[in-house]
């Protein structure tokens, strides 16, 4: 039986073409996803410093979508459907940068 050399893997210093296109789409993904979970709750919160009561109140919090404040819907249901998307988006890229490698 023959012995099975290990690989080497590293996010930060990929060795192969394969993997060197798999990190830059997750790193792509990663990017997307921190302006995803950290810019809406940003924007909210920016959006509310205006607020001469201090309570926050702005357009986003007054605001009404599907019978839901629009803060809440961004927050429970659009990053719920913006990950969804995220994971889409992977497929996506991963599928490009596989088609160009095996094109070259």
């Amino acid at each position: 039986m023959t012995k099975k050399q290990r690989v080497h893997v590293n996010f930060f210093a990929p060795s192969t073409d394969g993997m060197k296109a798999e990190t830059s789409v997750a790193k792509t993904i990663i990017v997307l996803w921190f302006l995803l979970s950290y810019g809406i709750p940003v924007l909210i919160w920016l959006a509310g410093l205006s607020d001469p009561n201090g309570l926050g109140e702005s357009f986003i919090t007054n605001a009404r979508f599907l019978g839901f404040p629009l803060h809440y819907w961004l927050l429970a249901q659009g990053c719920t459907m913006g990950y969804i998307l995220l994971c889409k988006f992977y497929c996506i890229l991963w599928d490009a940068k596989n088609t160009q490698l095996h094109k070259s």
